[in-house]
């Protein structure tokens, strides 16, 4: 699979891999007028949020397979896609990025957000942030390969150095969907324990959330 690497400030998607590089856990994307602080997201509305996120990821790639980008949103209510592209080209495919996004959210948890897409400012990317974004990649490269097999298996979103959320289309209605949510834990537990990522610091830290075919954590 080639991965594309792209960071932006937030949650990172590209593709059918999503990362997540912040510090702090996201906030509720509900800012008001008097400037309160925003509510925090419960863990449903976060799931919910990542699943939005990737689902505007997967249609913009389905129509421009080769385009850099990253899809983010924030406490000011807004999604943001964000391309690497030169200014000409940015142009002729902005409007319909918007107009993709806006189809997919109108009917989610972030149907109040404005679309914003803009060209994406690399200048802020750091060494540190440079490693940040290797180790995900490889972390996320690696369950994906050992995960592939199991035919439920949908997209990953890692949070840096505290959790990795595994989408799959596991119903809890089906007779063997406990039994199937299990064997990918242990399984995705035994590839974090692998020789193939002792390079990463605080492997241990990650905990593993899988989620059904609604987006709801049922391990």
């Amino acid at each position: 699979m080639l991965i594309r690497i792209l960071i932006i400030a937030g949650i990172f998607m590209l593709g059918v891999v999503s990362f997540s590089l912040l510090e702090k856990p996201l906030e509720a994307d509900t800012a008001v007028a008097n400037k309160e602080e925003p509510k925090p997201l419960s863990t449903k509305e976060r799931e919910q949020t990542f699943t939005t996120l990737n689902k505007v990821t997967e249609k913009i790639h389905e129509k421009y397979e080769q385009l850099e980008f990253g899809v983010s949103s924030n406490s000011k209510i807004e999604l943001r896609v964000q391309v690497k592209e030169n200014e000409e080209y940015f142009h002729t495919v902005k409007n319909d990025i918007e107009s993709i996004a806006k189809s997919v959210i109108k009917s989610s948890i972030l149907k109040d957000y404005t679309v914003v897409v803009e060209r994406m400012d690399l200048a802020f990317i750091n060494e540190e942030v440079e490693n940040i974004n290797k180790e995900l990649v490889h972390l996320t490269s690696t369950l994906m390969e050992g995960l592939k097999d199991y035919d439920v298996f949908g997209n990953i979103n890692a949070e840096y150095q505290k959790s990795i959320t595994i989408q799959t289309s596991i119903k809890s209605s089906d007779k063997d969907a406990h039994t199937l949510v299990m064997e990918m834990e242990e399984a995705a537990n035994e590839i974090l324990l692998s020789n193939e990522l002792n390079s990463i610091s605080h492997i241990d830290s990650y905990e593993i959330k899988i989620l059904n075919v609604k987006g709801e954590v049922v391990n």
